[in-house]
């Protein structure tokens, strides 16, 4: 039966083909779209996932590390006694618009750290480094905001929210959700850009001994400072993901589109299929009037979707990498886990199957009787 399921399935080339294509077009469009959506989301809490803090401390009604309220300074002595603390420093994520040579103007966050630490600061510097962020007025600047920037050099100053800073480092690859260029500078100096009062912050950054219980220390934490939340890292990338994921609607744009692919495939591999069947009716009627019953029938199907499974899996997935290698930016980055793969490749399985449904019940019906009648 495998034997005579590949020649039907090869002898016409062109409904092969058609068929091979919608599966190799399903596995590419769910890895891509899969690998945007959390390339995307992982912008959304870039600064969490690089930042060395155990626990983050802000407002209680803030979800999203970008859009925070500032929170009393103050209020830091309180945790810097608890056992399990190795240090508690505030943090600023502060916004400005910077004022270009160009003339032109440019909306930036300005994040600023503990100059002793540098906890939550830059990182892939490509010049310089955090400690010449603590010079005077220094800031650092993207690779991938040069443009919106005004293509400054290292050295160049430029003005933000009236005041003149110096491009004094350079990183490449820092990009977050809005695509707004971060600014990486020391506490007083984000302070003083974000003219931010000098008794608040934006949160505090907790790091723990090591060994420390986190989950304990949290609620501690929590018990000294119950005007506001206490967040593990994990946690609240998770919160600033699911803050644009529902603001902005990208979940259902992404599974409607998804979804449509996915019916195309469906669709294209169907119709091969169903094709192939009907070019192939006197030979199934052969294989019933020699006694084939219709468990036997339907393995030929079953033989035909699963190779078009087989090969549009191997090629799809190699497409996938190679877009994962050439066509991934800082701006779009496509994140493609092997979960997601395993996934593709699972639903391009389950439409194959789908698929053989309808030339099953097409092959079913075929009277024997029309073989004698040939």
């Amino acid at each position: 039966m495998l034997a005579f399921a590949l020649k039907t399935l090869l002898a016409d080339r062109g409904k092969f083909l058609t068929g091979l294509a919608g599966v190799v077009f399903s596995l590419v469009l769910v890895n891509v779209q899969g690998g945007l959506y959390f390339g995307l989301m992982s912008k959304a809490s870039v600064l969490i996932d690089h930042c060395d803090a155990d626990l983050w401390v802000g407002d209680r009604h803030i979800s999203n590390v970008d859009l925070p309220r500032h929170i009393p300074e103050g209020w830091i002595n309180r945790l810097r006694g608890l056992p399990g603390i190795e240090r508690v420093e505030p943090y600023i994520v502060g916004k400005g618009t910077a004022t270009l040579t160009t003339g032109g103007f440019e909306d930036v966050w300005i994040i600023g750290s503990d100059p002793e630490s540098m906890l939550g600061s830059g990182w892939n510097f490509v010049s310089g480094s955090r400690d010449d962020l603590r010079r005077p007025y220094g800031v650092s600047f993207d690779v991938v905001d040069l443009a919106k920037l005004g293509q400054p050099q290292l050295g160049d100053w430029i003005e933000v929210n009236g005041h003149r800073v110096k491009l004094v480092a350079q990183t490449s690859g820092i990009t977050g959700f809005v695509t707004m260029p971060y600014l990486f500078t020391t506490l007083e100096n984000a302070r003083r850009i974000s003219n931010i009062s000098p008794e608040r912050c934006s949160f505090f950054l907790v790091k723990a001994l090591p060994g420390t219980n986190i989950a304990q220390l949290r609620a501690q934490v929590a018990e000294l400072v119950p005007e506001l939340v206490v967040y593990p890292p994990q946690e609240f990338a998770e919160s600033s993901q699911s803050y644009w994921m529902n603001r902005t609607g990208i979940g259902i744009s992404f599974g409607a589109s998804t979804a449509l692919g996915l019916l195309v495939g469906l669709m294209m591999v169907a119709q091969s299929l169903y094709a192939l069947a009907l070019d192939h009716q006197m030979d199934y009627a052969t294989l019933k009037a020699l006694g084939a019953d219709d468990r036997e029938v339907c393995a030929v199907i079953l033989w035909q979707a699963l190779t078009m499974a087989v090969l549009g899996s191997s090629i799809g997935i190699g497409i996938v990498l190679g877009l994962r290698e050439f066509w991934s930016s800082p701006l779009a980055p496509m994140v493609i886990p092997p979960p997601l793969i395993g996934v593709a490749v699972l639903l391009v399985f389950v439409i194959c199957l789908a698929a053989s449904l309808l030339p099953f019940l097409r092959i079913r019906r075929i009277d024997p009787a029309v073989v004698l009648q040939g």
